[in-house]
């Protein structure tokens, strides 16, 4: 009776990293994103680029954003993107945006490049962080999985400072109650501290007739969706509920993270 219970106890482990394994996500396999950085001294120039490392022409979307922070608790994080789309040709690269910020900038300057696939999918990534007038550059591992143990409690990550990305919410809306609302979750986002590793994905997109449905996306999994309205009231409790959302799915990861790490 014992072995049994070990048994079944083994193969349901053994399953749960299975599935977790399955919807690992790969990056920069196909599509590599890559941010290229030329410091003048005086200022710092970035560019994003695309590598098709396929033998097929792609057809995509990226969007090259800035994410600025001063540190001040009273100030939110401030955003700048560009973006656009693309067709790149087989082994082809190409350069997508560029930006500029001051080479003495005493913010911290985050800056994130995503390619997708025109399903929306994200096929390449890279980030920098800039942070009193140093370059943090992090490699972005190939294959990131959500059952990846957290190390976090047993490593000094004092020099880690400024390259985990947290806390992202990256919009892609078509319509002003679509920004609206976006402004209403970033802000409340941010308010009540969240600061989830994963990015957030606030997209809008065509449905019934003319109106718009906007979805909230972690890991291009729909965690909630509805249908916009030019109403603040009703966007404000769309605001609020999707929040609790997002928060009850960072804290399951979160426990299954925790589950990963027992065993």
């Amino acid at each position: 009776m014992v072995r049994q219970i070990k048994h079944n106890f083994v193969l349901t482990i053994f399953v749960l990293l299975f599935s977790f394994d399955s919807i690992a996500q790969f990056y920069n396999k196909e599509i590599e994103a890559k941010i290229d950085v030329e410091n003048n001294i005086e200022f710092i120039q970035i560019t994003g680029t695309a590598l098709n490392k396929s033998e097929i022409s792609e057809s995509l979307r990226f969007e090259l954003s800035v994410f600025r922070d001063s540190g001040n608790l009273n100030e939110n994080i401030t955003k700048d993107s560009q973006g656009g789309r693309i067709v790149i040709e087989p082994l082809e690269k190409l350069q997508l945006a560029t930006t500029i910020i001051n080479a003495d900038d005493p913010d911290k300057v985050t800056v994130l490049l995503l390619i997708y696939d025109l399903d929306d999918n994200i096929k390449g990534k890279d980030r920098i962080v800039f942070k009193n007038g140093e370059v943090f550059i992090e490699a972005i591992p190939e294959k990131e999985n959500i059952a990846e143990v957290d190390n976090s409690d047993d490593v000094d990550n004092k020099n880690k400072d400024g390259i985990i990305l947290r806390g992202i919410v990256v919009e892609d809306t078509k319509t002003k109650p679509g920004r609206d609302f976006y402004n209403m979750f970033y802000s409340s986002y941010s308010l009540n501290n969240i600061n989830g590793e994963k990015i957030i994905v606030i997209k809008e997109v065509l449905a019934l007739g003319t109106n718009t449905k906007i979805e909230i996306l972690i890991d291009d999994k729909s965690i909630f969706e509805f249908f916009a309205r030019p109403n603040n009231e009703y966007l404000k409790s769309m605001s609020d509920f999707s929040i609790r959302k997002v928060y009850e799915y960072f804290q399951r990861q979160k426990k299954q993270k925790d589950i990963v790490r027992q065993y």
